[in-house]
């Protein structure tokens, strides 16, 4: 389902003023000489339940809009429109869009350019799974604590998320539950939303979201600007899917993994000589206990690099970490073949 989205477009000096009259200006100057470095106007309209809609105006340069300006809008229509956004969500970007320039006209009391003229610098790309309770969210997110990714930061937050912050995608696996109460329980309680039931009903769903940059977005259509109605949803997932199969090392060819650990140790005895088999199982529940990660580093590169390829020729998932007795908290969980909540 599609989340926050920011688009921007070229405005007239008529339209700028007009929302820079009721707009938070932040200015950066020389209190010497008065010399103005830059201006960032920026409004909040709110929507249902408190919810709001960033708008920023500013002058073309950023954009190269010669002599012109330009006008950025953010936020995310389901939360705009719902109070929440784990279900009931909306895949169609061109709609989304024109919905919230709408609100904006409507708001400031001005005519934006047609929608052809309208450009993607921003899109988060969500999916909630039902995994039946919250004990299974808690040991599925920390499991994945010691993925690794190339290149990526990623942060681990005890039984709430996973976050891994990119240049051209960041992406999010977190306990929606536990967000929902931190930061919308409260205010749709305010609202008279039954948060009660909802949150029963999103107790077991994990959420898996990707905010797609614009150097993503450029990389991906090969352009600078992305007209809005050049992309489909689709195209959205795809990026979605291919971002998150790489940190879980799950690929589209090669998703049925063994996990349980005696079948890991048949397998390897199956394919592999006994003394071969031993030091791959042995290495496998190393990988296990410890993360792939802590296991790098303290064994030769050789060995390394040859016993990951023995796993991956085996077939065998080593995704998620464990404590030592970790049969119990597997969750054999693959969001690439699981049906999304809708």
């Amino acid at each position: 389902m599609i989340d926050t989205i920011k688009i921007f477009t070229m405005i007239t000096k008529e339209i700028y003023n007009k929302i820079l009259n009721i707009s938070i200006v932040k200015t950066s100057y020389r209190k010497s000489t008065g010399e103005i470095f830059y201006e960032i106007v920026n409004d909040k309209l709110e929507g249902s339940f408190s919810s709001s809609i960033s708008v920023r105006v500013g002058t073309g340069a950023k954009y190269n809009f010669l002599n012109h300006y330009y006008i950025e809008i953010e936020g995310s229509l389901h939360k705009i429109v719902k109070g929440y956004n784990a279900i009931n969500g909306f895949y169609n970007i061109y709609n989304v869009s024109q919905i919230l320039i709408k609100l904006v006209e409507e708001y400031y009391n001005i005519k934006l350019p047609k929608f052809q003229h309208w450009f993607l610098q921003r899109v988060d790309i969500s999916k909630c799974f039902d995994l039946e309770d919250n004990e299974n969210v808690r040991n599925y997110i920390n499991n994945l604590s010691h993925c690794s990714y190339p290149r990526r930061n990623i942060k681990h937050y005890q039984d709430e998320s996973i976050y891994m912050s990119g240049t051209s995608t960041t992406l999010k696996i977190y306990n929606k539950v536990l967000e929902f109460k931190k930061h919308d329980y409260k205010k749709l309680l305010d609202n008279g939303f039954n948060v009660i039931n909802f949150s029963k009903l999103i107790d077991g769903f994990v959420r898996f979201e990707c905010e797609i940059k614009k150097k993503k977005l450029e990389k991906i259509y090969n352009k600078k600007y992305i007209r809005i109605r050049n992309v489909n949803y689709k195209e959205l997932d795809k990026i979605w899917s291919d971002e998150f199969m790489k940190l879980i090392k799950f690929f589209e060819t090669d998703l049925e993994k063994v996990k349980d650990k005696r079948k890991v140790e048949s397998r390897l005895n199956t394919m592999y000589k006994p003394a071969l088999a031993t030091s791959l199982y042995n290495f496998y529940i190393s990988i296990c206990v410890d993360g792939l990660d802590s296991v790098k580093k303290r064994t030769g590169k050789t060995t390394y690099y040859k016993y990951i390829k023995c796993l991956k020729q085996a077939n065998i998932d080593f995704s998620q970490q464990f404590d030592v007795n970790f049969e119990d908290k597997y969750i054999d969980f693959n969001p690439f073949d699981y049906p999304e909540v809708i």
